[in-house]
């Protein structure tokens, strides 16, 4: 064999598993067509949170007054802001080289096809460039791309995807986004920062459709504060062009309504990538869900494992990195599996959004027995020095128990203390063990701690909430 393991896909499940396989002492191969880091780090989630930074920014300038801080003059440069989120991920990207070469793991530019359950064709962009290797595993790690729903018009100039928009060379007048999920809600926030017009159309009945309720409430108020419009239960019929841009026809209720923008936004998912019939020759079974996976990470034939958006489980990035972990370990020899009970989903907003563990409707659902404490930021002493203070800490607790079942958080830093929920729901740590815990004064995460103790006994700063 030319190598141990072969890893098809340099995103954060496929680089890191690539590293964790080279720390085990396998000889590794990571193939990559186009760029390390792979979605997330150069059109997803570190493109998008840097130009939320200066959409921050640009905010707390036109609120500065608040602070006593007064400032004549200020403007932004559009230019400039985009060639900060480049020079992030170029940054970002050559670490990972750094870390890839400083493991002797050997890099191919190229793509690659499997030829059978140890053979992989990597072929270049010049004709003819072309090499096969064999490895003993391989790890499938070839990402998503974004969904393309069947709505007439979806191809008219102006209408464009979740890739497309971080490429824009100015902030549009007027943006209507197709879906309220997490990606296109922070879109919306990000442009509507700018004096972007913003429509935010969803099908389901709320947005963000994956979020605790009290979360999605809230979250429709900060929009609406934000002057981002937003329509619910409704679908968009067709796009087209018209003479003061496109006009997209939104159906809602019963009735109709063209909303005409600059730019139309589809971000209604996405879509795992792999090329079907490599996996049919090979015996790889697939859903459309994704390739299929056992916890360890293996495919339905043994030796070729398979991690990240392609499998379709829970769509994130720090998914995607730990399944790479577990893949590597396995392939090295270990006995490693996959937990999903515990993973956070963050959602960066204005405020930030972050859960994980069982939402109260999902505990509803299931029969489930619960006490639930909810804290809000407005009695937290840090949040208000910040004048951040919307949102709340929202805990969910087995009845008999009190062990922790489900966290929720709306506000600022959401993204950071969630990981206080994430050792609890994983740990099955009770209400009682978190207040335990001496929580620094002042902070965001006495928040925390307030909504345990809210879950068997009174808060210190807030009458309790209706349990």
């Amino acid at each position: 064999m030319d190598y141990e393991i072969c890893v098809i896909g340099a995103g954060t499940g496929g680089y890191v598993a690539a590293l964790r396989a080279a720390q085990l002492g396998a000889k590794v191969l990571l193939v990559e067509r186009k760029d390390l880091g792979g979605v997330c780090l150069n059109r997803g989630c570190i493109p998008t949170k840097t130009l939320l930074k200066s959409a921050e920014k640009w905010q707390e300038l036109t609120h500065c007054e608040e602070f006593g801080v007064f400032v004549s003059e200020y403007a932004y440069d559009w230019d400039k802001i985009m060639e900060r989120k480049n020079n992030v991920i170029f940054q970002l990207r050559s670490g990972i080289e750094k870390l890839l070469k400083a493991n002797r793991i050997e890099v191919a530019e190229g793509t690659a096809r499997l030829l059978g359950a140890q053979q992989v064709r990597i072929e270049t962009d010049t004709p003819g460039d072309e090499r096969v290797i064999t490895a003993e595993k391989i790890i499938l790690a070839t990402g998503s791309v974004p969904a393309k729903p069947p709505i007439p018009g979806s191809s008219c100039t102006g209408v464009i995807n979740s890739d497309e928009i971080l490429r824009l060379g100015e902030v549009p007048q007027s943006l209507v986004v197709i879906g309220a999920g997490a990606v296109g809600v922070e879109f919306a926030g990000i442009y509507a920062a700018f004096g972007c017009e913003v429509t935010l159309v969803e099908m389901a009945p709320n947005i963000l459709p994956l979020c605790d309720t009290d979360l999605q409430k809230r979250m429709a108020l900060a929009l609406r504060k934000q002057y981002v419009k937003t329509m619910t239960g409704a679908a968009v019929t067709n796009i087209k062009h018209g003479h003061e841009g496109l006009e997209v026809t939104i159906s809602a209720k019963g009735r109709e309504t063209v909303v005409t923008a600059e730019k139309v936004l589809v971000a209604t998912g996405r879509t795992p990538l792999f090329n079907k019939e490599e996996l049919d020759a090979v015996g790889v079974e697939y859903s459309r869900q994704g390739i299929v996976v056992d916890a360890g990470m293996q495919t339905t034939v043994p030796g070729i494992y398979a991690v990240g958006d392609a499998t379709g489980k829970c769509m994130l990035a720090h998914t995607a990195s730990h399944q790479g972990l577990i893949a590597a370990e396995n392939a090295c020899g270990k006995d490693a599996a996959m937990d999903y009970s515990a993973i956070p989903g963050c959602i960066f907003t204005t405020p930030e959004i972050a859960w994980v563990g069982l939402s109260e409707q999902e505990c509803l659902e299931a029969g489930i027995e619960t006490r639930i404490s909810k804290f809000n930021f407005a009695g937290n002493g840090k949040a208000l020095t910040m004048a951040q203070t919307d949102g709340l800490v929202k805990l969910i607790a087995a009845a008999d128990t009190h062990k922790v079942i489900g966290c929720h958080i709306m506000g600022p830093h959401a993204s950071d203390l969630i990981m206080e929920g994430v050792l609890a729901v994983r740990h099955g740590l009770t209400a009682e063990q978190l207040t335990e815990a001496i929580h620094p004064h002042p902070t965001l995460s006495e928040a925390v701690s307030e909504a345990a103790m809210g879950l068997f006994g009174e808060m210190v700063h807030q009458v309790n909430l209706k349990k």
